[in-house]
């Protein structure tokens, strides 16, 4: 079981992206979280054009700097209090919604004689991480007042937890708010981070407001689509990522299950049909590994019929070419697939580099 990665794709979707955005005087933030922080995912991005890297987790940002990667790094999932030395150490931005974990962050970049820049994030629709727009003139004129840390901007996010699509209004709203928060407070902000992937739609419908001047990309570079809306986007590549898996049983088996039908091993009560007798292989890839509804197998002719914790069954009774025992099967992978298959300590990561890395 692996997955194999080609940079050398990621980086022409990367300058792809850079392009579209540059065109509107937007920054792209590069998001390596899907990858787990993969070093070599980031040189290509960076490569392509990102201005900085983000992701999620610290464990990742650690593997960023342990595999040479000294760009700016931005933390995107709010920080823990209790976490807020690693913070200030190994990154240089993050995204905050709480006044009082800001303190904790001024208090450790003072402590280790360093200054931190602060995103302020607003509510503005997705009911996920952002602070209420009423209450964002106020928690920002307390940050303002903090030492070591920096207000750079505000930011949002969307289509996220709630699935609320990114408009021209929602978008005018966000820049509202920074513009009343800035009124008040007799000041300007560098940077509005305005969201993610699925904001490219407003920027290819030209409805993107000129003062958003910063995006977070991770999907549309790592796999060339915006999944929230199925619309295209300016990216070269949609396959830069592929999972590998071996088929371990061939056999002719009738399609319909014998017995009382219940849950499967994850809950879902599955529904049959008979199809008469089917050939069907099984893979040593399961749910345990990647999440398998994300796959696409790449054989002509052939099917997912299922899956538990360590088999995926395929339908290849038309398969095209026929299916040996031993084949390793190819499939595509849509986010979900790729973010769970890199964090698989099982999977081997086949991760193709790009030797003309400006280091």
């Amino acid at each position: 079981m692996r997955i194999q990665v080609d940079c050398r794709k990621i980086q022409e979707n990367a300058e792809a992206i850079v392009a579209l955005c540059a065109s509107r005087g937007i920054d792209v933030v590069g998001v390596t979280k899907a990858c787990c922080g993969e070093p070599e995912v980031a040189r290509a991005m960076l490569d392509g054009g990102a201005q900085m890297l983000a992701d999620s987790q610290l464990s990742h940002i650690r593997h960023l700097r342990e595999g040479g990667i000294e760009s700016d790094l931005m933390l995107l999932r709010l920080p823990r209090i209790s976490e807020v030395d690693e913070v200030v150490t190994l990154t240089q931005v993050s995204l905050n919604s709480e006044v009082d974990t800001v303190r904790a962050l001024s208090r450790a970049a003072e402590a280790r004689g360093v200054e931190h820049r602060v995103i302020l994030m607003v509510e503005t629709g997705d009911r996920r991480e952002g602070i209420m727009p009423e209450r964002a003139a106020e928690a920002a004129g307390v940050i303002l007042d903090l030492p070591h840390v920096e207000l750079v901007g505000l930011g949002t996010n969307l289509a996220c937890i709630g699935g609320v699509l990114p408009t021209r209004k929602n978008a005018r709203l966000f820049v509202d708010v920074v513009e009343d928060v800035e009124e008040i407070l007799g000041t300007r902000f560098p940077v509005l981070s305005g969201g993610h992937t699925s904001n490219l739609d407003l920027l290819t419908r030209k409805e993107m407001p000129e003062r958003i001047n910063q995006l977070r990309v991770g999907e549309g570079i790592l796999l060339g689509v915006n999944s929230t809306t199925n619309n295209a986007i300016p990216a070269p590549h949609q396959d830069a990522f592929t999972v590998f898996a071996e088929v371990v049983e061939l056999q002719t088996k009738p399609s319909l299950p014998e017995g009382e039908i219940a849950v499967d091993a994850f809950g879902r009560k599955p529904e049959w049909e008979d199809l008469g007798p089917r050939r069907r292989a099984i893979l040593a890839l399961g749910e345990q590994y990647v999440r398998v509804a994300g796959l696409r197998p790449q054989r002509s002719g052939t099917w997912i019929v299922g899956a538990s914790s360590d088999h995926t069954v395929l339908d290849v009774t038309e398969a095209d070419p026929p299916v040996v025992l031993g084949d390793e099967l190819a499939f595509g992978a849509n986010y979900s697939a790729v973010a769970t298959a890199m964090a698989s300590t099982t999977l081997v990561k086949d991760v193709r580099a790009i030797a003309s890395y400006r280091r």
